[in-house]
């Protein structure tokens, strides 16, 4: 942590990044230079005149108007103005302010465009990490139904063959044996947290289910881990194999009661919660959070479709061309030729979308619970429906959705419409209604 030399506020030290900070000036270095983060304070009761200081702290001479402008209130009361800049050359500040006893506490990065892009996620760790004295920063905020006193954490390693992936184990107090889950993450190089700017919702899964008396393990994904991808990798390396091998490491430990172990599995880890289950055999349950009956490329295309809807213009990241690839493969085409030769990118393509999850799912004997947000756009209503349709003859399977949440099973942005990409920077807590009806459900 940096705390300023006068004691008035602290941030987090970005992970990897250069720490060249002063008493009066943080000032953090990301590993190749391209960008920087600054924090400071100047006396000034108004924010904007407190950002145009603190600017001309930063840039000497700093003249330009801002070309947006907006609030972002954060859980615990903080409300910071956002400014961004073009400069002329060609690299963007993004600077936040925020009042308190007559002075201004700024937050600034300054980066070209696309370098800013992929550190948002690191200026929203240190914009949440930020504390005046005595006060607690969001990011050490936990939600209501978290009982510190009710569990107690430990770090593991969940050894999936030759991979070693860091986790933590959070136990109910007491002597047990519990019941216990495992997290299986959604898409993208996901650590144990989930973290999504300042959201967790992993972590609040674990803490809210350890409240109730029951033992969670969440882990680092082994794309979050390694990397590199190997030759041949494949769904089952990336989730199904890692998720089996943490119910493995939770059968063998004796507070955890054996017999009833079961899989929490979000986005593409509920797309693989059945797979899990097939290949385990012996799990209590499953629970489905947003997750498709339906194979990957399908989803893709409705998430294209939805922000095409938004906004005809919209940049789909890159969507748009992978979809044209996997329609190619699905109409016949070789996979490694649709890729341009890449072996692995085949691979790995070819067995996600010869996975359909309704179709292994519906080869299982075990309960089944599957939760939907209303307001996802990514997974929709519709993949709730469907799921509804394809276990229909499963006398083990409950359905609950939730009108007012997202993908993440958080109630961010405007409740009253659907949720768009944007509602995921604001910062929440996983729905205490969504931990209580998982731990009925596990503990029924």
């Amino acid at each position: 942590m940096y705390s300023d030399g006068a004691g008035q506020y602290q941030i987090a030290v970005p992970a990897g990044w250069e720490n060249r900070s002063t008493p009066e000036l943080a000032w953090f270095v990301n590993a190749d230079a391209t960008a920087e983060i600054f924090s400071l304070t100047v006396p000034a009761a108004d924010v904007q005149m407190g950002l145009a200081q603190s600017m001309e702290a930063i840039v000497p001479g700093f003249a330009a108007q801002p070309v947006a402008s907006s609030e972002v209130p954060l859980p615990n009361g903080d409300v910071w103005t956002q400014n961004v800049y073009m400069l002329e050359d060609g690299l963007i500040l993004a600077a936040l302010g925020r009042q308190a006893d007559q002075q201004t506490f700024a937050l600034i990065i300054r980066a070209p465009q696309n370098v800013l892009a992929s550190e948002t996620a690191v200026l929203n760790e240190v914009l949440f990490s930020h504390s005046l004295a005595g006060q607690t920063a969001f990011i050490d905020l936990l939600p209501d139904y978290v009982n510190p006193g009710a569990y107690t954490e430990q770090d593991v390693t969940v050894t999936s063959g030759e991979y070693a992936l860091p986790g933590t184990l959070t136990m109910p107090v007491g002597e047990g044996p519990f019941p216990a889950v495992v997290i299986v993450h959604g898409s993208g190089p996901n650590d144990r947290n989930g973290t999504l700017a300042a959201n967790r919702p992993y972590r609040d899964l674990a803490l809210g289910l350890a409240s109730q008396g029951i033992a969670v393990l969440r882990y680092d994904k082994r794309t979050f881990v390694y990397r590199e991808p190997v030759a041949g990798f494949t769904i089952d390396d990336e989730v199904t194999n890692d998720a089996v091998a943490a119910v493995e490491l939770l059968r063998g430990l004796e507070t955890i009661d054996s017999e009833r172990v079961f899989v929490i599995g979000h986005s593409q880890g509920a797309m693989t919660a059945p797979r899990i289950a097939e290949q385990d055999g012996n799990l209590a349950g499953i629970v489905l959070m947003a997750g498709t009956p339906f194979a990957f490329d399908q989803v893709l295309n409705t998430q294209i479709d939805y922000l095409r809807s938004m906004d005809p213009n919209a940049d789909a990241g890159g969507l748009d061309d992978l979809v044209q690839v996997l329609n190619a493969i699905r109409d016949g085409a070789d996979p490694v030729a649709a890729f341009g030769g890449d072996e692995n990118q085949a691979a790995y393509w070819a067995s996600m979308i010869d996975y359909v999850p309704g179709d292994t799912a519906q080869t299982l004997d075990v309960p089944m619970l599957v939760l939907q947000g209303e307001r996802d756009y990514q997974v929709t209503m519709d993949d709730f429906a469907a799921w509804q349709d394809v276990l229909a003859e499963n006398d083990l399977a409950t359905f609950i959705s939730y009108p007012a949440l997202n993908h993440i099973f958080m109630a961010l942005g405007d409740t009253s419409r659907m949720a768009v990409p944007a509602d995921y920077s604001q910062p929440g807590f996983v729905d205490g209604t969504v931990i209580s009806d998982i731990a009925a459900w596990v503990l029924r």
